[in-house]
């Protein structure tokens, strides 16, 4: 499990939180991004839907981001079974993936990832999907 060296606050709406939460405690042990998820949505701030503000990353949102400086512009955040990297859709069982959800425009996170180097992801804007 990655160490998480910096932890702005997450917003997740309480039917995502379901939903994720079941799908990263059926997939942990088996892939590597469950316990980052787990991880995140545990600290989440539970939000009803109508109250998430419009530059939170939610699930199939647009999201442009640096992760260790490197651009990413214009990527969707996706569940596992509709990921395609090079569709530009990131699945949030990934370590980026799982560091989106919940982080609001302007937002940044830095960890230290399993395989002991730092790193760090800032969103820069979110289009609700």
């Amino acid at each position: 499990m990655p160490t998480t060296t910096s932890r702005p606050p997450v917003y997740v709406t309480d039917e995502e939180l379901e939903r994720l939460s079941d799908l990263a405690h059926a997939v942990q042990g088996r892939e590597p991004a469950a316990e980052t998820l787990i991880e995140e949505l545990t600290r989440a701030r539970i939000t009803p839907v109508e109250d998430v503000p419009l530059d939170v990353v939610r699930m199939h949102d647009r999201v442009r981001f640096t992760y260790d400086g490197t651009l990413y512009d214009d990527f969707w955040l996706v569940y596992p079974n509709e990921a395609n990297i090079a569709a530009r859709r990131i699945s949030v069982l990934t370590q980026v993936g799982a560091m989106l959800i919940g982080l609001r425009a302007g937002g940044a996170i830095s960890w230290r990832g399993p395989d002991g180097r730092d790193h760090s992801l800032e969103v820069l804007s979110v289009i609700r999907g």
